[in-house]
């Protein structure tokens, strides 16, 4: 793709926002609230109004026809000039359809159609981290204009977080590792990204430069690498890996007495490629300037704030930087984002994240239909959300689909995190948990003294104040985590993120946990029995085929927001003659249908 005159203007525009932002000398570190920690540079960016208002163009098309002509049935598809024009003439506005047509309209490929709740299940699953109820797919899925639906959900704060956590994964927050207040500082960057007050090349310059990331890293080469993975989604060559690194020379990893925190992992500046720095005032710039993209030379110079930084002779704080100092230290993002592949990056990240396949790879049209409209849309990414959300290849039924390599002539299907399966049990049985705080992957170091007391105040503040849940006993509330790192979910990353699998324990743990939850061999526990049972039916009430069918259809509306199929009741009045001993309550009937379902495929795959 050609470079683009609008983008440059974009980087610009990010890089006057942030030289804006920083009024001050540098930044406040002192005072710190415990329920509002973030130190960092993300404070300098997003503070004014939103870059866009939301209300991007080119939404929901309905479906159109496939051309009359015979459907190719392996790869590469030709469009000739007949394909095209068939296209051209269909008046689509989403890019995502515009792109894909050419892949499957015009050579004869119909799509799959899909009904409201399946959309509904599909959007809540993505966007809000949990499957919906039925009272929200009978409500917030119910505009006549889907794209309304796709603006209200992206508008949640559950939105946010689900992006939030999924960039911890990326970044690796460990709060042994990095200063958590840093941590705080980019979760909050990426807050504003999602809500649409930072554009994406700004984020970038940002993150690629941001404590959580320099710290995290040993070497200026490694740091080099981990920007290049998130921004570009390649490793770098061995000379975009020593190139780039000399920007992140000016970094060095340290260790910083805090006062309510004790001794914390933080990044800190050098000046070796400070003249005045060194004692014979002769320094090797070649040391501290990029050269592959252009000159790009970085030096700090020292000053009194130096002295501040204790026994870390020759280094100052990250926390000391001005926002000048910010940016210059920026230069790694600012220069990846002049890069074409860093917007095709930008766009493939969401279309793995929706669709779970690299469609902008298989038909590279959508590719470039959504990095143009990305732009179009000032760099806002939630414009790119927008687009697949509402696209024909996301609103696609994944049931029912002929065996085919053309992906995107069927619907999505992804195996659920274990945060949205367990959150959405714990949203309709009512079952009370704890949950996972990503900022905070070590909450006890913060709460357990020498002798077995909070360390102090401020750091049982700082849990308290996070969504960790703390008990009447002030101890940690540990039920969620436990079965979430069992399935690869709330990681600690000390050293990898969280993984997905199938496999016997997964199942092991999901049964234990969903038994607990249903209470199938009616043990005296699990959810309240009026929950699983129709409204009015007594848990005493004699079973019969009817009050089955009655059970299953209240528990399947419930959990999967649809309506039993003509099978489903055939069973249910199956298994009521089948039940035993007799005669048999609905509560008996009903625990085991709970657990049956919870721990169906469609529980676990969406």
């Amino acid at each position: 793709m050609a470079a683009s005159p609008h983008r440059i203007n974009i980087v610009a525009a990010g890089l006057s926002l942030l030289v804006l932002a920083g009024t001050s000398a540098c930044l406040d570190v002192e005072g710190m609230d415990p329920a509002n920690p973030a130190r960092g540079p993300g404070e300098l960016v997003g503070n004014g109004a939103p870059i866009t208002d939301g209300n991007f163009p080119g939404g929901y098309d309905e479906a159109p026809e496939a051309r009359d002509v015979t459907a190719p049935t392996d790869k590469p598809i030709v469009c000739d000039v007949a394909c095209q024009s068939y296209c051209d003439g269909l008046g689509l506005t989403n890019p995502v359809n515009v792109g894909v047509c050419s892949s499957m309209w015009g050579v004869g490929i119909a799509s799959q159609p899909i009904d409201r709740r399946q959309a509904c299940r599909k959007l809540y699953a993505d966007f809000v981290g949990r499957y919906p109820t039925p009272s929200e797919v009978n409500e917030v899925c119910d505009h006549e204009d889907w794209g309304e639906t796709v603006k209200t959900l992206m508008a949640t704060d559950e939105f946010v977080l689900v992006q939030q956590r999924r960039w911890a994964d990326l970044m690796l927050y460990n709060n042994r590792t990095v200063n958590v207040e840093r941590i705080y500082d980019m979760d909050d960057l990426v807050r504003k990204v999602y809500q649409g007050y930072v554009s994406w090349d700004l984020f970038a310059s940002v993150a690629a430069s941001h404590p959580v990331l320099t710290r995290r890293y040993d070497t200026a080469g490694d740091r080099a690498e981990a920007a290049f993975k998130l921004f570009l989604h390649r490793p770098p060559y061995e000379d975009e890996r020593s190139d780039l690194g000399r920007l992140y020379s000016v970094w060095t990893n340290g260790y910083r007495d805090h006062s309510h925190l004790g001794t914390v992992s933080d990044a800190y500046v050098n000046y070796n490629c400070s003249p005045s720095a060194n004692e014979d005032g002769e320094i090797d710039e070649g040391q501290c300037t990029s050269i592959l993209w252009g000159y790009h030379e970085l030096t700090l110079e020292p000053d009194e704030r130096r002295e501040k930084s204790g026994d870390q002779e020759g280094l100052m704080w990250s926390g000391y930087m001005s926002a000048d100092e910010w940016e210059m230290v920026q230069l790694p993002g600012r220069i990846m984002a002049s890069e074409d592949t860093f917007w095709e990056s930008a766009v493939d990240d969401v279309v793995i994240q929706l669709l779970g396949y690299d469609l902008g790879t298989e038909v590279q049209e959508v590719r470039y239909e959504l990095v143009k409209y990305l732009l179009e849309n000032e760099a806002d990414i939630r414009s790119v959300y927008y687009a697949i959300a509402t696209s024909i290849p996301y609103l696609q039924s994944s049931q029912g689909a002929l065996e085919t390599d053309f992906r995107w002539s069927a619907g999505p299907l992804k195996q659920a995190s274990p945060e949205i399966w367990i959150d959405s049990i714990k949203r309709t049985t009512g079952t009370q948990m704890g949950t996972c705080d990503h900022r905070i992957s070590y909450p006890g170091d913060y709460l357990d003294g020498d002798d077995g007391n909070p360390a102090n105040g401020w750091t049982f503040a700082l849990v308290n104040n996070s969504r960790w849940v703390i008990d009447e006993n002030r101890e940690l509330v540990t039920d969620y985590r436990g079965i979430a790192q069992s399935l690869g979910g709330c990681p600690t990353n000390e050293i990898a993120g969280r993984f997905t699998t199938v496999s016997i324990l997964n199942t092991a743990v999901q049964e234990a946990f969903i038994a607990e939850v249903c209470d199938p061999s009616m043990a005296g526990g699990g959810t309240d029995a009026s929950l699983l049972l129709p409204e009015g039916m007594s848990s005493e009430t004699a079973l019969d085929s009817d009050n089955a069918q009655e059970v299953v259809a209240r528990q399947t509306r419930l959990f999967f927001g649809r309506e039993p199929t003509e099978s489903e009741y055939e069973k249910a009045a199956g298994y009521a003659d089948q039940c035993t001993p007799k005669p048999c309550t609905v509560e008996r009937f009903a625990r085991p249908v709970c657990f049956s379902l919870l721990s169906s495929a469609e529980m676990l795959f969406y």
